[in-house]
């Protein structure tokens, strides 16, 4: 794998291109693990939104197409087909009767975290044919980006 040159008018820093070099690395590494995702039986825009609600939790239609960037009748398209695999639930608010709150089931849950360790798997298998002093290295440099994330 090559990494593409920076983008004409970004400035060659050393921050520029670490970003470029992470931000390509991640897409390939990412779309090798993805190769898991096809286990599930689910489109990847199901799987995105099945995954929004497994790892953030219930939430309203209208949060769930701002975080997915889709449009609202995409979006109850998208929960229609979840609920009826039995993978997400409708409920009603407590607080406000007319908002309906989508809940990832535990049999959806499962399936994400299924495919979640496939992936982590697929990964793993990739870092282990790195030196030990480079597993350290990547496992130091995590650290860092988890922090930067926060």
């Amino acid at each position: 794998m090559s990494i593409p040159p920076l983008p004409e008018g970004l400035a060659n820093t050393d921050l520029t291109r670490t970003a470029n070099a992470l931000h390509s690395i991640s897409i390939h590494l990412l779309r090798r693990a993805r190769a898991a995702d096809k286990e599930s039986g689910l489109s990847p825009e199901r799987l995105s939104l099945l995954s929004v609600l497994t790892y953030a939790g219930p939430l309203n239609v209208t949060r769930l197409s701002e975080l997915e960037s889709v449009s609202l009748p995409a979006i109850s398209r998208i929960v229609s087909a979840l609920e009826a695999r039995g993978l997400v639930k409708r409920t009603r608010s407590r607080e406000d009767a007319r908002t309906v709150i989508i809940n990832a089931t535990a049999k959806g849950r499962r399936i994400m975290e299924k495919g979640r360790c496939r992936r982590l798997e697929i990964i793993a298998d990739e870092l282990s044919h790195l030196s030990r002093k480079d597993q350290q290295q990547l496992s130091r440099i995590s650290d860092i980006l988890e922090n930067l994330g926060r």
